[in-house]
């Protein structure tokens, strides 16, 4: 054999195992400096809190702080897209929920990002269903209910949201898609606004998580009527599903919450950081944390994220694409 030959296939053989071997030291490695989790959201709401909590364990078992920044703004796209331009080096990561993961794409226009081709899925943490709420002092106890009143004040319905586009927003799109009534659409930045509205009366109705809606519940300031999702939420056992109450569809309408690193990040460091995930999850302490939020803990591995993650964008590619005489932005 040639000598030009002979380089031909040893090169690059030897590339790659000097590649692997410098992964597995840089993850062996891992971490030896502070790890940074971008939140595309607001401080104090579910995806701020929930990233604390994840934050701060990870700290202990990573043997490194664990911070937590907060990026609100563009529909959640500035801090989504702030991680998909750093550094891949397991340093950066982006603890988001869904939706501008698998919503979000397919709603505006001009998304600075690309899911497929600039991020990783490290790891879902868990899922919750969203709930339509009324105000307590209404009589409306369920969705069929709710409805007839809408019906009945035709120019004055309103449901919230917390902001356009987001899943709450499609969920009331999709429910005066079902059932043909009319209610105008008012979006708010948050839940917290959103839902101070609701108990003000400004609009009829809103939809929002169980976590940031929970102690509104228990204070008997709000009522839930419906929940997302395939099965009644253990935290809401009494509140029918919409496919219970005779509306399809909305299963998709559950956002879950996961944490994501720039695409090329080192495969060994996903693993690490996934795995201590993982371990987390299934302790009694942090486990009852997020149920106490309304949220299901699951813990993925990378390899089922990543399926998970890339099915809901086929669904809500469909959702969209059926409310395309809507304006998202």
């Amino acid at each position: 054999m040639k000598l030009f030959q002979l380089f031909k296939y040893v090169v690059p053989a030897v590339l790659a195992i000097a590649s692997v071997s410098g992964s597995a030291q840089d993850a062996a490695a891992y971490p030896n400096k502070p790890v940074k989790f971008i939140v595309p959201a607001a401080a104090g709401g579910p995806t701020d809190v929930v990233a604390r909590l994840v934050a701060e364990k990870l700290t202990v078992s990573l043997g490194q702080p664990v911070l937590v920044e907060n990026r609100p703004g563009a529909s959640l796209t500035l801090g989504t897209s702030a991680v998909a331009k750093s550094a891949p080096d397991g340093y950066t990561m982006l603890f988001t929920t869904s939706t501008p993961i698998v919503m979000v794409p397919f709603t505006l226009k001009n998304v600075p990002y690309d899911v497929q081709r600039d991020f990783t899925t490290v790891s879902h943490v868990g899922s919750t269903p969203l709930v339509l709420y009324v105000n307590a002092s209404s009589s409306v106890t369920n969705l069929k209910q709710l409805l007839d009143e809408v019906k009945a004040k035709p120019t004055t319905a309103s449901y919230g949201s917390y902001g356009n586009g987001s899943s709450a927003h499609v969920l009331g799109e999709m429910l005066i898609r079902q059932t043909g009534v009319k209610m105008v659409h008012v979006p708010y930045k948050g839940v917290a606004p959103e839902l101070q509205d609701l108990i003000g009366g400004q609009i009829m109705m809103a939809v929002a998580d169980i976590g940031s809606a929970g102690p509104l519940v228990k204070a008997g300031r709000i009522r839930p009527v419906a929940v997302t999702g395939t099965r009644r939420s253990p935290v809401l056992p009494e509140v029918g599903t919409f496919a219970e109450q005779g509306i399809s569809a909305m299963e998709p309408f559950s956002p879950w919450w996961g944490l994501f690193a720039p695409q090329q990040t080192p495969s060994a460091i996903v693993e690490r950081v996934s795995g201590e995930i993982a371990k987390l999850v299934r302790t009694p302490e942090f486990n009852a944390k997020l149920l106490g939020f309304g949220i299901d803990p699951t813990g993925t591995t990378p390899a089922q994220s990543n399926e998970l993650t890339r099915g809901d964008m086929a669904k809500w590619q469909a959702i969209i694409r059926d409310l395309s005489h809507i304006t998202f932005e």
